[in-house]
């Protein structure tokens, strides 16, 4: 099953809920910086509601850029929630998880 998100604020976002119908069985994260003017800094991480297991950290993608992620991005679904943190001005991010 995949995962469509569009988030367009600076906050930490759950993308994957610990528990929920969407498992950790996931082959690619794709994260595109949709803003036509400003960067955007990411943070994708695994939480367990009191632990913090970081992917990648503050990551910068460009205007109209694209970021992969391939290896090494299954975990247990049942344990972790998957986040996405965004930072900068007026980010507008499109997370695609398949």
């Amino acid at each position: 099953m995949a995962v469509y998100k569009n988030i367009t604020t600076v906050a930490t976002t759950t993308v994957i809920t610990k528990g929920g119908t969407v498992t950790g069985s996931i082959d690619k994260i794709l994260i595109a910086n949709v803003n036509t003017s400003n960067a955007v800094t990411i943070t994708v991480d695994l939480h367990d509601g009191t632990n913090t297991f970081t992917l990648i950290k503050e990551v910068d993608i460009p205007v109209k850029s694209s970021l992969v992620l391939e290896d090494n991005v299954r975990f247990d679904s049942a344990v972790y929630n998957l986040r996405v943190t965004t930072a900068g001005t007026s980010p507008n991010i499109s997370v695609i998880i398949r």
